[in-house]
């Protein structure tokens, strides 16, 4: 009989084992929210954003030299040739950020056929300074074309606009929590997970027409506006 006592019990235990736990999950909660140590919130997701438009206050310009030769050797030296001399009135102005750009090699052809060879050098300028990179394009602009110009906040400008924006960004994506705390009927958040990111985009640049016996003229820009922008993403913690 003790043996069979045992048996039954034994067979059985696991399902003592079972309702002893249920009977500990009292007052209506569920078995997962009963294992789960944590306290239950709600998690919501959103962003806030903050931009502002400023004036442009930099300058980078691509200026290129292209020349054909009947070897690549011979192309390849003659462009070289340009691009140095470009590089050595450029460098005179310090106000000036001067450096190399692409460089490449091709062959010309007539119906299949090869005829010569085509090297092109590129140099790019770039300052705050604005008329001055337009008169160092008219500089060179006997040996060096001009391939495009962009305009753009400097970093200085952009640094300071975007301190401000962040501030306001974070100060909305709190107002936003607070407003959704509220909804939800709690009168308190935590900010669980937060990214902050900046963005700007340029407008195309403005410039006046050169006819092609415009050589010694600098050019005249329009600089246009950039809109920075600050995004902060993040999720918040309501309580239930």
């Amino acid at each position: 009989m003790l043996r069979l006592a045992v048996y039954r019990f034994l067979r059985y235990l696991p399902r003592i084992v079972v309702a002893a736990c249920l009977a500990l999950c009292t007052g209506g909660a569920s078995l997962a929210n009963c294992t789960d140590g944590d306290a239950v919130s709600t998690k919501i997701q959103f962003n806030a954003n903050a931009s502002q438009l400023v004036e442009n206050d930099s300058m980078r310009a691509r200026l290129f030299a292209e020349v054909q030769a009947s070897t690549p050797s011979a192309a390849a030296a003659k462009v070289t040739e340009l691009a140095n001399d470009a590089l050595e009135v450029l460098r005179q102005n310090s106000d000036l950020r001067v450096r190399t750009g692409a460089y490449r090699t091709y062959p010309t052809s007539n119906k299949g056929r090869i005829t010569g060879w085509r090297a092109r050098s590129e140099i790019i300028i770039e300052s705050d300074k604005i008329e001055q990179v337009s008169a160092a394009i008219a500089s060179v602009s006997d040996t060096m074309q001009l391939a495009s110009v962009e305009f753009f906040p400097s970093t200085t400008l952009r640094d300071q606009v975007e301190t401000m924006l962040v501030d306001q960004a974070i100060k909305t994506f709190l107002e936003k929590a607070r407003r959704i705390a509220k909804s939800f009927g709690a009168t308190r958040f935590e900010v669980s997970e937060v990214k902050v990111a900046s963005d700007g985009v340029p407008p195309r640049p403005v410039m006046r027409a050169m006819s092609a016996d415009s050589a010694g003229i600098a050019p005249e820009f329009g600089t246009g506006t950039t809109r920075l922008s600050i995004s902060v993403a993040g999720t918040i913690l309501i309580p239930r």
